[in-house]
């Protein structure tokens, strides 16, 4: 009897921790807005932080900062960022303590605070309007807190943490920052960098040490022992902090270097760049003799880069291996506390934790995703994505998780758009429009005329076409199966901000910052400008199912609705207001949805002309793309920041 009752205290407390796993994990489910199922996408990635005892991986996105179990991957929690606040979280460090943590972040006005990571609770606000926090660091006993930041000059900020009280501030001469910032660990010292120069301040004065002449540096850091700055573009030099001189090249690298980061034994440093390629650089800065008897510091050499396979050495400072975990810019690296372990972020998604000594993967961490680009429902269990880090995705809606993702495109994505039938997506940036086999999973030769930015991306009903907007008003029709341009359509003076097919297949529209939308009869290659006095640039449109009605978005706020037929103006909506960012008819067409700066989300009822209700994602993101569900009882919204959000329109809609 007592075996029984041991086994069933067992099995009810084994139950118990897969449930409390199964609830710690399910983060779609963290800090939704008001109507919104599922979050889906947990924003680009900023920076990534280990926590002092190793513990614990902090990554910083667009939404918030999740923190991961470091060994396991596990979602634990996320410290959601607030529209008065951060808005996005750029720049992070822990306290000594393991639970605070703070952030900081780069948009003109923002903030620095501390949350703790146990509760996932802001604790206080140390500053607002700092300007762009580009490094935060922790006195050694936790007491402290400096920051260094950027708007029109340097500044420099201690704080300490227990009460929020300012200590010591000094602003820097105004100067054009080109990019790097770094502050040194012992916070005695802040290195900036303008167009062709790095700066060297002593931060408990604010006096300027050293001028680093003919140095252009995307990226800064301090040795562990702050007595050495790194830095460059895709070469790299260190200088010695005190007398300013320079000690060592390092070369390996052949695309601008993003982040780099010394490893606490003072051994190593790593290296990131735009194209995803880490390198390991032994740092020794031993001496050795010349021939006139002089003392100079040995070149380093590069230990390894860090490709996903197994560790592969390296000669000549050379790099003999392409192959890179990362596919695109490397935001963000730090170390565990006994130099073992790097973590590193990246523009394509993902966070990575790596065996420094055999420079395996150890851990991937995926689910982050960049601004949304295009949205598709596929079979009602399926969600298709495109974003900005050129990244298209399959989302299980069964599991809410990730099932596929889709990362040959070594470049982002300005524009993106899916075929009708979902088995072919196209992304467009630069003056190139790449089409992707979702089947065959391929990527075929971009189709190209020129450098033009695209812009807007859509594919005709029949899927032969995919249509492109351009900056200065070009706009393109490719022709899909032969991968060809098709024909250039003309009119627009200025960048065209959306472009878009009939569902009928009859006609395409385009809009611009010229103030012009343009209805296109594609038989007979004639346009019809539609446009009324004093309304703005257009910013998007919509066509109905039936494709009698267009919708035109305005820069005024205005949302407008035109006859496609006799190209007349019929009318526009009740107390339409903002800027609308996107528009989409649901499958009935009986609601047509906006989106606004701010994350607000309109839902309007066409017939009336009437506000039916409003969503407000609770970011200071934007709207970027829209999706209904093929019943219409489903909405889907992806956001600038990286998130997509599933909204329930069944339930009774009210303003």
């Amino acid at each position: 009897m007592k075996k029984i009752v041991f086994l069933n205290i067992l099995l009810l407390l084994t139950t118990s921790t897969f449930l409390s796993i199964g609830l710690t994990q399910d983060y779609t489910q963290w800090h939704l807005p008001q109507g919104a199922m599922v979050r889906l996408g947990k924003g680009k990635i900023n920076d990534v932080k280990f926590s002092p005892n190793g513990s614990r991986l902090a990554v910083a996105s667009d939404i918030g900062v999740w923190i991961y179990d470091a060994h396991t991957g596990a979602e634990i929690t996320l410290l959601k960022v607030q529209p008065r606040g951060v808005q996005t979280a750029n720049t992070i460090a822990f306290a000594p303590d393991n639970k605070t943590l703070a952030l900081g972040n780069w948009v003109l006005g923002g903030a620095v605070e501390l949350w703790d990571t146990t509760t996932g609770e802001r604790v206080s606000v140390l500053k607002q309007d700092v300007g762009r926090v580009k490094a935060l660091v922790f006195s050694p006993d936790g007491t402290m807190l400096a920051c260094a930041s950027w708007y029109r000059s340097v500044e420099y900020h201690m704080w300490e943490v227990a009460t929020g009280r300012e200590m010591f501030h000094f602003i820097g001469p105004q100067e054009s920052l080109f990019n790097g910032l770094a502050l040194s660990p012992d916070a005695h010292s802040v290195a900036s960098a303008g167009r062709d120069t790095v700066f060297l301040w002593d931060a408990s004065t604010g006096e300027l040490q050293h001028t680093l002449n003919n140095s252009r540096a995307w990226t800064l850091a301090f040795s562990s022992d702050s007595k050495t700055l790194v830095g460059g573009q895709t070469k790299l030099f260190s200088w010695d902090v005190e007398t300013g001189d320079e000690l060592s090249e390092y070369k390996g690298h052949t695309r601008n270097v993003e982040a780099i980061t010394f490893s606490p034994d003072g051994k190593t440093f790593a290296s990131g760049d735009t194209g995803g390629k880490i390198i390991l650089w032994d740092f020794d800065l031993s001496s050795q003799e010349t021939d006139n008897g002089d003392k100079k510091p040995t070149l380093p050499s590069v230990l390894r880069s860090l490709t996903g396979d197994k560790k592969k050495e390296i000669d000549n400072k050379q790099v003999d291996r392409t192959l890179m975990g990362h596919t695109l810019p490397v935001k963000g690296l730090d170390w565990t506390a006994d130099s073992k372990r790097l973590a590193s972020g990246s523009q394509d998604g993902t966070a990575k934790v790596w065996d420094v000594t055999t420079g395996e993967e150890i851990l991937t961490i995926q689910g982050h995703t960049g601004s949304v680009k295009a949205l598709k429902f596929f079979d009602g269990k399926m969600l298709y994505s495109g974003s900005f880090d050129g990244v298209i995705r399959v989302w299980n809606l069964e599991t809410n998780t990730e099932q596929l993702r889709h990362t040959k495109q070594p470049w982002l994505a300005f524009a993106a758009a899916f075929s009708s039938d979902g088995k072919i997506a196209a992304t467009g940036c630069w003056g190139e429009v790449r089409i992707w086999d979702m089947e065959k999973q391929r990527f075929y030769e971009p189709m190209k005329k020129d450098g033009n930015f695209v812009t807007a991306l859509a594919f005709s009903p029949d899927d032969k076409i995919v249509a492109s907007g351009h900056w200065k008003g070009k706009v393109r029709l490719w022709d899909v199966p032969n991968r060809r341009l098709f024909t250039e359509l003309d009119g627009h003076t200025e960048n065209v901000n959306d472009v878009a097919f009939s569902p009928d297949g009859k006609k395409f529209a385009s809009g611009s910052k010229d103030g012009i939308a343009y209805l296109w009869d594609l038989d007979k290659q004639q346009k019809t400008p539609l446009t009324l006095d004093s309304n703005g640039a257009v910013t998007t449109f919509a066509f109905s199912p039936d494709s009698s009605i267009l919708i035109t978005g305005q820069s005024d706020g205005t949302l407008l609705i035109w006859d496609t037929d006799t190209h007349q103006y019929i009318g526009d909506f009740i107390q339409a207001r903002g800027s609308p960012q996107v528009l989409q008819f649901s499958p009935d067409g009986k609601t047509v949805v906006s989106g606004y700066h701010g994350g607000l989300i309109r839902l309007w009822d066409v017939d009336t002309r009437t506000l039916r209700h409003e969503f407000r994602t609770g970011d200071a993101g934007l709207p970027t793309k829209f999706a209904f569900s093929r019943d219409g009882k489903s909405l889907v919204s992806g956001s600038y920041d990286g998130s997509i959000l599933i909204w329930d329109l069944e339930k009774p809609l009210s303003r």
